[in-house]
């Protein structure tokens, strides 16, 4: 793959995220995660790091920060999902691709909750602040596990049917899709 055809998915994959994060819907339930697992596995752990965060920097300032320890992490754990993507390179296993967005998803509620009690005023500063803190992110983590495993199952499928339909126009002679290669 080019990396012109690379910049033009990361592109399309960074604008998917966007308008996934912008438009109304369940809370935590965005395609963030599922575009930097794709990018991670089917692209390269560069394009699996910078997807996501890009998406994230983008829409950030329209939606707001939680903190710049917290935002380290949430960005962190995005990052990871994209590293987690690039684990899975060349898979084509549906077990090991929704296993690793299903492992993204529980690493992103663990340490996402975790530094919200740590360095967030909602919850005292002990073991039952902690707990209250994962109780109380519970519906925010089934959301989260739809929607990434949604994201990624769809993300994923589309992938596979686009490189069916680019290895049959590549056999016809002179498309115009063989000549951006």
């Amino acid at each position: 793959m080019t990396t012109k055809i690379k910049i033009l998915i990361a592109v399309g994959l960074i604008g998917l995220a966007v308008v996934g994060r912008l438009v109304p819907h369940l809370w935590n339930m965005t395609p963030v995660a599922a575009v930097g697992l794709l990018a991670g596995s089917r692209m390269g752990l560069g394009w699996g790091i910078a997807v996501p965060l890009l998406a994230m920097a983008i829409t950030d300032p329209i939606l707001g920060f939680a903190g710049l320890s917290v935002m380290a992490i949430i960005y962190g754990c995005f990052a990871l999902t994209g590293l987690t993507g690039y684990f899975l390179r060349n898979s084509k296993k549906v077990y090991a691709i929704l296993g690793g967005s299903f492992v993204s998803t529980m690493i992103f509620f663990f340490a996402t909750n975790a530094a919200t009690w740590r360095w967030g005023t909602m919850y005292p500063h002990d073991f039952s602040g902690l707990a209250a803190s994962y109780i109380a992110g519970i519906p925010f983590l089934q959301n989260q596990l739809i929607g990434d495993l949604f994201f990624t199952s769809a993300l994923f499928l589309a992938w596979e049917g686009a490189n069916v339909l680019v290895l049959k126009l590549n056999k016809k002679k002179g498309s115009l899709f063989a000549r951006l290669q």
